[in-house]
């Protein structure tokens, strides 16, 4: 049983804009998938990947997500097939999500043009039985019956790359699904909580001659939550150094909604080593800037991935080391 009290369930019902979303990861540029079904492909063989975030460690109730992804192109690299699993858990609430995605790919030179489009369920639950209350609230009763529901959605998204560069724009979510539950504080008609739109655009370029010790890549997210009621979208800059092609190491800056304070809401160290030309594995730490900052110890995230039938001249030849 989870330890939340009482303002903290508060701030889960009432807060419409910030407490449903879905979740962000610092090491983005290395899983695009679950940013953009137009990702799907891109590293031209099988690839795996799966993430473990473990955000305001420390906090009780802070959001902790696993994602896993899969995908590959097919019929002559023309097209690609791919699917991501998240749950997504944030004091009582979880969230448990299957999206299978679909690209088409133009091969451009030496670059592709993919269009992907992705449909998806949600299984989505408000464990209120799990809250420790003060005395005066035991007999309420929206916090005696947990709360389940069902969702779809839909999205699509743009992803344009060649061997050094990318630049994607994508919606994840369409539809503007309600959590309202049956026993929620909203008012008749009133959205007390739903998922919004996300509208995200990512960029990176790899600057450096094939085969030199260090190699460097700047990276940029963007991310724009329709109804998040300060209307400002937030930035993600980071700086990676690729050192012979085989370790990440890298920094970041992520900057909220509130511009007033331009130290920003985190900064982040991340690292990427390939183990061998199939496996990798990174981890990242995000040192929190914010007000929340005396109250956790940071935020973790450990990632692997995985490269499946792959050909093996073709992975130790310099021209098809994979940056992104």
């Amino acid at each position: 049983m989870r330890k939340i009290y009482a303002i903290l369930i508060a701030a889960l019902f009432t807060t419409a804009a910030l407490a449903q979303q879905d979740a962000m990861y610092s090491m983005y540029m290395f899983n695009g998938l679950f940013l953009n079904p137009a990702y799907a492909g891109s590293h031209e063989v099988i690839s795996a990947t799966a993430i473990y975030r473990h955000q305001w460690a420390g906090f009780d109730g802070a959001p902790r997500t696993f994602n896993a992804s899969i995908h590959a192109p097919f019929k002559r690299d023309q097209y690609a097939l791919g699917a991501t699993i998240t749950n997504d858990r944030l004091g009582l609430t979880n969230m448990f999500s299957i999206t299978p995605a679909f690209a088409y790919r133009i091969k451009v030179r030496k670059s592709r043009i993919a269009l992907g489009v992705q449909a998806g369920f949600t299984y989505y639950q408000q464990r209120n039985s799990d809250a420790v209350l003060p005395d005066g609230f035991t007999s309420d009763q929206v916090f005696s019956v947990n709360q389940s529901m069902p969702l779809f959605n839909v999205g699509f998204g743009i992803y344009i790359y060649g061997k050094r560069y990318f630049i994607g724009a994508s919606v994840p979510h369409l539809i503007p699904n309600s959590l309202n539950g049956k026993f929620s504080l909203a008012k008749a008609g009133e959205q007390v909580a739903k998922q919004y739109n996300h509208y995200l655009l990512t960029a990176g370029y790899v600057f450096g001659k094939d085969g030199a010790i260090v190699k460097v890549k700047p990276t940029f997210l963007m991310k724009y939550v329709q109804g998040d009621r300060r209307n400002l979208p937030q930035f993600d800059f980071n700086l990676n150094l690729l050192f012979v092609d085989r370790l990440w190491v890298g920094a970041g800056w992520r900057l909220g909604g509130d511009y007033q304070r331009w130290r920003g809401e985190s900064i982040i160290a991340m690292i990427e080593a390939k183990l061998t030309p199939q496996l990798r594995v990174g981890y990242a730490y995000d040192a929190t800037l914010s007000r929340t900052n005396p109250y956790q110890s940071g935020t973790h995230e450990i990632m692997v991935g995985y490269d499946f039938s792959y050909n093996k001249k073709r992975f130790v030849t310099p021209r098809y080391v994979k940056y992104f």
